[in-house]
């Protein structure tokens, strides 16, 4: 499985590409079946957060006080993401403005279980992803009914009841079901073992991503084919704001000399929206035509996110902190 476990995630860029043109092809010339698999788009997400939450522990949470500064930082860049979609969405042309809708859209929303994924592969505090998920989900409920209106006019009901229901069904329920698990497994085995099964969680709970991105795909394939100009600009856009969004936390993080286990979900926490949810939200509260600018942000956000991992895992010196009081092994702020 160790040989597995590194090709799998040297070449995961390729394998999130696979997933895009299988997902397309299947769903252009295989709606039906595609579409009867949309149901397992929760179920799956559920059973990938339960994965990363087995080999997480919480003895962070003895430590809870170093997590003020992340939080802060995290609080910002949640609050800046939308606006930094904004901006870069003018690109898009005014005839395509439901493009730019359902880019900040998705700007607006909380991190999927994805943070915990890219955060467990680089060995980050998996334990700050939860927190960071947890409060940017109850942020979202004040920040997107209201905030999205001083981005755009017409903005519609927010459900806060769907993002509560994400709250507890992706974040709360899989926490606890994961540490339950972890404790029934540590009886069983050894903590070193636990620690060589770490590993393997985090590649199969990818795999399972990408099984979702390939549905997600699929089910936007008619689109992509009837709109190729469209969609190319919803893609321009939405890569150039991931891409920016990950710039950005990487200049907050080696700013402010977060340890390297904090400064990882920090760095992917705007690179991995929730876009399930964006895409409900967009076609409740926007209109059906907001939600292919969900669908591009889709197209671009593994792709960017993977790109991002490539680089880091080969050269982490990119996270790592000049701060005198990290070498010396101090936690991290």
């Amino acid at each position: 499985m160790h040989q597995f476990n590194v090709v799998f995630r040297k070449y995961l860029l390729l394998w999130a590409l696979l997933a895009m043109v299988v997902g397309y092809l299947a769903g252009k010339y295989n709606q039906s079946r595609v579409s009867s698999l949309a149901f397992l788009l929760f179920p799956l997400a559920f059973v990938m957060m339960i994965i990363m939450v087995i080999p997480s522990t919480l003895e962070s949470l003895a430590r809870a006080r170093m997590y003020v500064y992340p939080m802060i930082a995290s609080f910002s860049l949640l609050v800046l993401s939308p606006f930094m979609a904004y901006v870069v969405s003018l690109i898009v042309p005014e005839s395509f403005h439901y493009l730019r809708t359902g880019i900040i859209v998705a700007a607006t929303m909380p991190p999927n279980a994805m943070l915990s994924a890219w955060t467990a592969f680089l060995e980050g505090d998996v334990l700050l992803t939860f927190i960071i998920q947890s409060f940017s989900s109850l942020v979202g409920l004040f920040f997107m009914p209201f905030g999205t209106r001083m981005l755009f006019t017409g903005a519609g009901s927010v459900s806060l009841f769907l993002l509560l229901r994400n709250l507890f069904f992706l974040i709360v329920i899989p926490f606890a079901i994961g540490t339950s698990a972890r404790k029934l497994l540590r009886r069983r085995f050894t903590e070193k073992l636990m620690r060589r099964m770490k590993p393997t969680l985090s590649s199969i709970s990818s795999i399972i991503e990408l099984f979702i991105i390939l549905i997600i795909v699929g089910l936007r394939a008619q689109d992509i084919s009837v709109f190729p100009v469209l969609i190319l600009w919803g893609v321009l856009a939405s890569a150039l704001f991931h891409i920016a969004s990950f710039i950005i936390a990487l200049y907050f993080v080696k700013l402010f000399r977060f340890g390297y286990e904090s400064a990882v979900p920090l760095v992917f926490q705007n690179g991995t929206k929730n876009l399930s949810v964006a895409m409900v939200i967009a076609i409740t509260s926007f209109g059906s035509q907001a939600v292919l600018g969900v669908a591009a942000c889709t197209l671009t956000q593994f792709p960017v996110s993977a790109l991002f991992y490539s680089l880091i895992s080969r050269n982490r010196i990119i996270l790592k902190s000049r701060d005198a009081g990290e070498r010396a092994g101090e936690l991290p702020r």
